[in-house]
């Protein structure tokens, strides 16, 4: 009989044990599930980059995401909080390409799927994301290379996997745009140039 107490405060103990694991368990960020070509929903992208622009016989990109990217949706605009996988995408079922993975992306797998349409890029493991520079700017980009690639006659685009804010819950998703490459230093002073030009005819019209 005075054994069923001891049997009972061992067997407490090891749930004691367990419990902290179950709760770490419960908490950490799941792994994204590898897409499909008709999980990438169209959006438009802001302040996010693939430099250069995706061609033929390009083998190494850069995604960077600036201080503050965001993603519209409809009639919908959000703050992009993180961004955790890069996929070219066949702009529709039909179109087909050629990619391999290089040896530069160590930290994020590669998967690549076709039929219908195909997908091909890297997706990050738990946390392993890119994050806007305004928060993050250690980990606001991310070096991609190809072992080989040819778009040649073939329409893609760029598919992302974003957190994105909307309100007080943080939504993820996945969605396809093209993405520009970074501005050059000297297309940002045109820019300005003219920006301001415009302002200056504008102020001479009215007086």
């Amino acid at each position: 009989m005075k054994l069923r107490p001891l049997l009972l405060a061992v067997c407490l103990t090891a749930c004691l044990a367990v419990l902290p694991n179950l709760s770490q368990m419960a908490t950490a960020d799941p792994s994204p599930e590898p897409p499909s070509w008709a999980a990438f929903e169209p959006a438009s992208f802001f302040d996010i980059y693939l430099t250069p622009s995706l061609a033929t016989g390009i083998l190494d990109y850069a995604l960077a995401l600036g201080s503050y990217p965001k993603i519209t949706l409809g009639a919908d605009t959000y703050d992009v909080k993180w961004v955790q996988a890069y996929f070219v995408v066949s702009q529709d079922e039909e179109t087909d390409f050629i990619a391999t993975n290089g040896t530069t992306v160590t930290d994020w797998r590669w998967e690549s799927k076709s039929m219908p349409g195909r997908i091909s890029g890297w997706m990050g493991e738990g946390t392993n994301r890119v994050y806007p520079e305004s928060e993050k700017p250690l980990q606001s980009e991310k070096a991609l290379g190809f072992g080989s690639f040819d778009v040649t006659g073939n329409a893609v685009l760029s598919g992302l996997m974003v957190g994105y804010q909307a309100g007080a819950s943080e939504e993820t998703g996945w969605y396809k745009d093209s993405l520009p490459p970074i501005p050059e230093p000297s297309s940002l002073l045109a820019l300005a140039c003219g920006v301001g030009g415009l302002a200056g005819l504008l102020r001479r019209r009215r007086s």
